[in-house]
């Protein structure tokens, strides 16, 4: 039983430094690193209520895998940006979001884009517009 034990632990530990070493071996772009030095919390208290429970997914969510002020103060505003955005982020190993999940998220960051960034919003929207 013991010995069973010792194997459990072993191939655990193994598995986790596995995710680790992939964790590790992805540079971040300077670029990026500018987000996570920003605000780390949105005040939601004038979003409808079932914005505001998207934004505690959002949070709960994101902040596994990386500070949320990244996801928060990225440059990320239009509906395709953050649809492909989430989408890669529900691959990720670890991540556990769920298709439901994901759909919460990207209706909070849709809906907060177009309140909170709503100027980059604007812009990139009249920048797909004229293409």
């Amino acid at each position: 039983m013991n010995k069973q034990i010792v194997i459990l632990a072993l191939a655990v530990a193994a598995l986790a430094g596995t995710v680790i070493v992939v964790a590790q071996d992805e540079p971040i772009d300077p670029r990026i690193l500018t987000y996570d030095k920003g605000p780390d919390k949105i005040n939601v208290s004038k979003y409808p209520a079932e914005m505001q429970k998207a934004y505690k997914q959002f949070a709960t969510k994101c902040a596994k895998c990386h500070t949320l002020a990244r996801a928060i103060n990225c440059e990320f505003a239009v509906d395709d940006e953050w649809e492909r955005y989430v989408k890669r982020m529900m691959r990720k190993a670890g991540s556990f979001i769920t298709p439901d999940e994901g759909k919460q998220i990207f209706e909070f960051v849709t809906y907060d884009s177009k309140i909170r960034k709503r100027a980059l919003y604007d812009k990139k929207l009249a920048e797909t517009n004229a293409k």
